[in-house]
């Protein structure tokens, strides 16, 4: 009895003494490059900046890094960056935070969103200042059009009448007053003139526009990226209602629509949620895969996983279908961004993935495998950690400040 009353008191004394989960997340982390397979790797280098919701200060830094942890360049900025794209010219266009305040402004204060951003600027290799353009409504994403054009994102409110009709969220999240926000697409030429809007109230549908049944009734599409095709039309990403949409430049009309889980049942008339590799949760960061590059012409996006608790890469083809997805997980440790990323098709055939929230950007081989890995070291704010947006990749002789691969 006394030998077993020993038994059962240490028994006791070891359940009471702290212990982790078998395979739980170590606290401290290596940064930089912690994986280099040279001979599977591409070669080249990546454009990104610590995510900050510039509170601590108006400054920021866009780093350039190659594939070794060097940097390349920095662009010391006025404003706290989101996100850059460096050009063919080595002039670098740049979104970023202004926190002016205006009469209803979305975004900031007491409309506060995710994503704001106000200052569209594009320096040239030495940080002088090419081209300037604010917008209040501005907010997360870009591009620099062949014809010398800028195209953005911003926000306007949705109309009363068209408010009350749009279904799914969560009940009674809206802002005050039951404010809604919605996108649109902001067209200006290189003196900041308006060429050309599009906009999502004239162009969504509220029987299949749905907002998810996890997000605020703050915004109905809450867009955060874009890319416009080389066919002309234009994808976008959208968290709130967990879809890609594909608009049509000349009418106006989205021509496709993939990866909402909600849909109307026709015979109840009720919302209801699908589930499988066609459902999407969050996504960001369409892209067409270039010419030249394997799956040229397919779409690849960032899918944050929502209602799966798990990151992955998906890429489809034009008809809607999925032709290669990657997410990385074992025994139970699950590769999860449940906000920012990306995926960015590279011409060797790897994908260039940002896992945006856990401040880490990789190259996956197209079986899945690993083969270069860094992890962000600029830690800006207790909040955000390290945390990236999007980042691009470049490959040596993308422009005249980044050296040709040597001939061999």
């Amino acid at each position: 009895m006394r030998h077993a009353a020993a038994v059962i008191a240490a028994a006791l004394v070891l359940a009471a003494l702290p212990c982790g989960p078998a395979g739980a997340w170590p606290t401290v982390f290596p940064t930089g490059v912690t994986v280099h397979d040279r001979e599977a790797a591409a070669e080249g280098c990546f454009l990104y900046a610590s995510l900050d919701n510039g509170e601590a200060g108006d400054a920021g830094v866009l780093h350039l890094v190659d594939t070794e942890g060097r940097v390349a360049h920095r662009w010391q900025l006025p404003f706290t960056p989101l996100a850059g794209k460096l050009l063919p010219s080595g002039n670098v266009v740049v979104i970023g935070r202004n926190n002016k305040g205006a009469v209803r402004r979305p975004g900031v204060g007491k409309y506060h969103i995710g994503g704001a951003s106000g200052w569209l600027v594009e320096l040239d290799w030495d940080g002088g200042l090419v081209f300037k353009h604010v917008d209040l409504a501005m907010h997360h994403d870009f591009a620099k059009l062949e014809n010398g054009n800028y195209l953005y994102l911003a926000w306007e409110p949705v109309p009363e009448p068209l408010r009350t009709r749009i279904r799914g969220g969560i009940k009674g999240t809206e802002f005050a007053d039951g404010v809604m926000f919605n996108d649109k697409l902001v067209e200006i030429d290189p003196r900041g003139k308006t060429v050309w809007e599009w906009h999502a109230n004239d162009a969504m549908d509220v029987d299949l526009d749905i907002v998810g049944p996890l997000y605020r009734r703050e915004e109905w599409y809450h867009g955060n990226s874009l890319w416009p095709l080389s066919d002309g039309r234009i994808a976008l990403t959208g968290r709130f209602t967990d879809s890609l949409l594909v608009v049509d430049r000349g009418t106006g009309g989205i021509e496709r629509r993939f990866g909402s889980p909600s849909f109307i049942d026709a015979a109840t008339g009720r919302i209801e949620y699908r589930t499988g590799a066609d459902v999407l949760g969050g996504p960001h960061d369409v892209r067409e895969i270039p010419a030249g590059h394997p799956g040229a012409g397919n779409l690849t996006l960032y899918d944050n996983g929502t209602y799966t608790g798990a990151s992955r890469v998906v890429e489809i083809d034009r008809g809607g279908k999925v032709v290669w997805q990657w997410s990385d997980g074992h025994d139970g440790r699950k590769h999860y961004s449940f906000h920012l990323g990306g995926a960015q098709r590279l011409r060797n055939g790897n994908t260039f993935v940002c896992d945006g929230a856990n401040g880490r950007c990789l190259q996956v081989t197209p079986t899945g495998r690993i083969v270069w890995e860094y992890v962000n070291p600029h830690m800006l704010t207790p909040k955000y950690q390290a945390a990236i947006f999007k980042a691009e990749f470049y490959e040596p002789g993308h422009c005249p400040q980044l050296a040709a691969p040597a001939a061999r």
